[in-house]
């Protein structure tokens, strides 16, 4: 069974769909659309949300790109941003762990920083423009809404009994921010990481579900503690393959489709809990079905080894014994042909924009 779920941050339990909120040009050698421009130059090939949005901002403020501009060189800086060459200089836009570790972040002043912490604490995903020679030349936020449905899904699954793990390469303030709105403690949330630590964190809850016991006897009186996880990115892509269950987004990156085992096409986590909730009524009816048919054939063998069973009654007993097992098995069907507009809640009843339809 399931019992422990990690979240991706962006796109996952937020809406993945970002804006630009703030930018600060860092001192005067370049002009707001100049570093627009750049900007938009860079990010326009990249696939991640955060690229989308400034290519957009730049496109609402009217920034064209210069034809004499030529991009080389563009490479995705997993867990970090992006990097290219531009007429001969080496540009990069990412996070402050990259200029941190290119040693651009401890030349910009003290006031640039005060305004980025403040722009995280609030929940926004910062970053920064650097250029050689030159270091870093802007401060941007951008920001997305956290989906309608991620703190009641959340409050859901741990009322069940489910760990629920947030995991995401932005910085502790906006990581924290956004954990507190979908109702997580410090406890269940992890920032600052790359896609390989997301891997090794969901290679960690595994191996803590198979010391508890690998047993035979464990594994057939015990539940398997199983993790999931659920994703959107390219980044996310090694701990979905990892997960016991890996389940993406359907509006995310093709490869975290191709390397889960479930996709919810709508991006509704909703369906989400619904389906481990329908797993868990699964594995309880299988339980149910395998234990009356035991039962009920031992009551018969019973009679029979006392002489008191005719043929007939093994054959009425086997007959009614399918059909009740049949039955049972038939109350995971729903009991209408179609149901609508329901949603999921903590007790068990389906409310939110499920479509089911009888077979």
């Amino acid at each position: 069974m399931v019992k422990k779920v990690a979240f991706d941050k962006t796109g996952t339990l937020t809406e993945g769909k970002f804006a630009l909120l703030h930018l600060n040009v860092i001192g005067r050698r370049r002009t707001r659309e100049e570093v627009l421009e750049y900007m938009a130059l860079i990010q326009a090939r990249a696939s991640h949300p955060i690229g989308a949005a400034i290519v957009q901002a730049a496109k609402n403020e009217n920034v064209s790109i210069s034809a004499d501009k030529s991009v080389e060189s563009h490479i995705l800086l997993q867990g970090e941003g992006v990097s290219a060459v531009v007429n001969g200089k080496q540009f990069h836009i990412g996070n402050p762990r990259l200029f941190q570790r290119i040693g651009y972040y401890d030349d910009i002043p003290e006031t640039s920083k005060a305004l980025v912490s403040d722009w995280a604490s609030i929940g926004g995903t910062v970053g920064f423009l650097g250029i050689e020679g030159e270091g870093i030349i802007a401060s941007y936020c951008v920001a997305d809404a956290v989906r309608k449905e991620s703190k009641s899904v959340v409050g859901s699954l741990e009322k069940i009994g489910i760990s629920v793990t947030m995991l995401t390469g932005d910085g502790n303030d906006a990581a924290n921010a956004i954990g507190e709105q979908v109702g997580l403690t410090p406890e269940g949330i992890r920032s600052e990481l790359f896609p390989k630590d997301k891997l090794d964190i969901v290679n960690g809850m595994i191996e803590e579900g198979l010391s508890e016991g690998s047993s035979f006897l464990f594994n057939l009186f015990n539940r398997r503690k199983l993790v999931l996880m659920c994703g959107d990115g390219v980044n996310d892509a090694p701990a979905l393959a990892a997960a016991n269950v890996g389940v993406a987004m359907g509006a995310g990156a093709a490869l975290a489709m191709e390397t889960s085992d479930v996709t919810l096409m709508d991006s509704d986590l909703n369906k989400l809990l619904y389906s481990i909730k329908m797993g868990k009524r699964v594995i309880r009816t299988i339980k149910e079905n395998v234990a009356f048919s035991l039962i009920s054939k031992a009551v018969v063998m019973g009679f029979t080894f006392a002489g008191k069973a005719s043929l007939w009654a093994a054959i009425v007993t086997d007959v009614g014994a399918m059909l009740i097992v049949t039955l049972n098995g038939m109350k995971l069907l729903p009991s209408k042909k179609k149901v609508k507009n329901v949603d999921i809640t903590p007790d068990g009843n389906y409310d939110g924009n499920l479509q089911m339809t009888a077979v």
